[in-house]
């Protein structure tokens, strides 16, 4: 057979599988929450905008005489039953949480007041603990962590967030009534090509993406590790191609250029680039070839740690890097300084947790820095407040995209919305509702 036919057969075979994405969404599997029906964000023109904090300061609350003006949208958002036996969010269906948000605008920007109601606040993401039996470390996961009896023996370590779906042009037909959900794809079929012998392989994976390529999402992801540190949000947008590529729709955006590049954290503190990195690196142990995941940065022992994740002037002062691990998991670190996860629980996997659940002694899995061009489009400030977490946000009205990669909120039509909210529901052994809440079927609608 000659090339161009194998070329030929193997596109062919590429295309017949990628039309195959768009009808094994969500949507054929059934989603148990009904969407809202007259749920109407009314966005109020105000002539004094509200209060802002930048640089990592702490927010105190929402001026309430100023939002006192803005009709107030409540509604519960609730875990959705996926149905078709796919199990992706089990332990986690049907927990809900109380939700309640306000919009303002002025003349250049557009401003949201959200609260939502949680147990305890989540800061952690993915840290870093000890096991005693194998003499390893390893990071907290997303998710809990289930014996072969189906009984928990790890707790989930995920940070609370919240997120706001914006239906670009209200392009995605799926999204009025499922929100994201409309967009998730669960038990696909993915596929990957190898360029040399163009063997064809495929695969099962749950991935989110748009459903058609005239379908685009802005997507406001809020970390609550990050917020408070950053006064910002991850502003990124989902669309059709991250299905063709078998992976996750969530794309940074770009529009306008980001103006750093990722630091080396081998030599230099991270002064520069944009968002969060991960505080992980693999060295091979003492005297071996055998390679392991440890923490890059870290404070001494007996240091605790202020903030859920570090922060570029902890690497630059308090946190020194890990320059080697031993067969014992002890960890040496620059100038000296030993860490022994042996002596005392601190850092070891006891019950369901870690340590005591002392999350000031944690070693955090992430490393926040600023959010850089398109990516830092929108400002946020966040409080816990003892209930739950109020946040507000800030962006303007339009920004310099020119991908399409941002809502353009200036012409003042109807926009088509949803959220969704990680959070601990009471007596929930997860540290944070991996499988989000949402609710669907929201409309943004400016007063004029």
């Amino acid at each position: 057979m000659n090339k161009n036919k194998t070329k030929f057969i193997v596109i062919g075979l590429m295309f017949g599988l990628l039309l195959g994405l768009y009808n094994c969404t969500l949507h054929d599997k059934g989603l148990n929450v009904a969407p809202a029906t007259g749920n109407v964000l009314t966005s109020v023109k105000t002539a004094i905008a509200p209060k802002f904090v930048t640089g990592g300061a702490t927010w105190s609350g929402a001026d309430a005489t100023l939002w006192k003006n803005a009709p107030v949208l409540t509604g519960k958002a609730t875990v959705p039953d996926v149905e078709g036996g796919t199990n992706a969010f089990n332990g986690f269906i049907g927990n809900s949480t109380t939700i309640s948000m306000q919009s303002m605008y002025d003349a250049n920007y557009i401003y949201f007041l959200i609260s939502w109601e949680a147990a305890q606040p989540n800061l952690e993401n993915s840290p870093w603990f000890f096991i005693p039996a194998t003499k390893q470390w390893a990071q907290g996961q997303s998710a809990p962590t289930y014996d072969v009896n189906g009984k928990v023996i790890m707790q989930s370590f995920v940070s609370d967030g919240f997120m706001m779906l914006f239906n670009i042009n209200n392009s995605c037909a799926d999204f009025t009534s499922q929100s994201c959900y409309g967009a998730c794809h669960l038990g696909e079929a993915t596929m990957a090509v190898d360029p040399v012998t163009h063997q064809i392989t495929t695969s099962t994976t749950n991935v989110m993406h748009t459903n058609a390529p005239n379908e685009k999402l802005d997507v406001w992801f809020s970390r609550m590790f990050e917020v408070p540190q950053t006064d910002q949000l991850y502003d990124s947008y989902m669309d059709w191609n991250g299905g063709a590529k078998g992976n996750d729709g969530f794309e940074p955006d770009q529009s306008v250029p980001d103006g750093g590049n990722p630091p080396n954290y081998s030599s230099n503190a991270p002064t520069n680039g944009t968002g969060g990195f991960s505080n992980v690196q693999t060295l091979n142990i003492t005297g071996t070839t055998i390679p392991e995941n440890v923490p890059l940065w870290v404070k001494p022992a007996g240091s605790h740690y202020t903030n859920a994740a570090l922060l570029p002037a902890d690497t630059a002062n308090a946190a020194l890097l890990v320059i080697a691990v031993d067969s014992n998991g002890i960890l040496t670190l620059k100038g000296g300084t030993i860490l022994n996860p042996n002596i005392g629980t601190t850092y070891q996997w006891v019950g369901t947790g870690i340590g005591n659940n002392d999350q000031t002694t944690w070693i955090p899995g992430a490393i926040v820095a600023p959010f850089t061009g398109g990516e830092g489009d929108v400002n946020a400030n966040a409080v816990w407040t003892g209930s739950g977490w109020q946040m507000m946000l800030k962006r303007a009205l339009k920004t310099a995209d020119v991908l399409e990669q941002d809502v353009d909120f200036s012409p003042l039509n109807n926009i088509q919305f949803g959220v969704a909210v990680m959070f601990m529901p009471s007596g929930s052994i997860n540290a944070a509702d991996n499988e989000h809440a949402i609710l669907p079927g929201l409309t943004l609608k400016f007063q004029k």
